[in-house]
């Protein structure tokens, strides 16, 4: 299945008094790849404001410690997606070496302002779709 790139380097701020990055800071960098991935796709965040995409599961298994200025090489997929969810995994990856640094899921589902579960827009759910069927059709 195609995938998602972002590079992301471990800035001093992400890093504990040893310059190992913090555990909670792997999600900020999921996030971030999620927010460049939406971008590409002409859907950035504050797009539309009357949905909202907030996490309501996230899980990360640590593999190998990141540390300041390593460049983190991370690879997004789309896991699932339903009519009000959309579940991603993410490898991270340092750059230096190849060794796997983590490896995390997030489960964002669809709200309106009113904080009430709604129906991912269709607009949304084909641009998705498109970006991560395109590499699997042309590989048949």
């Amino acid at each position: 299945m195609k995938e998602f790139i972002h590079r992301y380097r471990v800035a001093w701020v992400d890093t504990d008094a040893l310059g190992v990055m913090h555990f909670s800071n792997y999600f900020r960098i999921c996030e971030r790849t999620e927010e460049e991935f939406m971008n590409s796709l002409g859907l950035p965040f504050d797009s539309t404001r009357n949905i909202s995409l907030p996490r309501v599961k996230a899980e990360c298994s640590y593999k190998s410690p990141l540390r300041y200025n390593d460049v983190a090489i991370i690879s997004m997929r789309l896991k699932e997606i339903g009519k009000k969810h959309m579940k991603y995994s993410f490898e991270i990856r340092n750059e230096s070496d190849g060794k796997i640094c983590a490896t995390c899921e997030i489960v964002v589902v669809a709200i309106n302002n009113e904080f009430k579960s709604i129906e991912l827009p269709e607009k949304l759910i084909e641009k998705i779709e498109s970006f991560f069927t395109k590499y699997d059709e042309v590989k048949e």
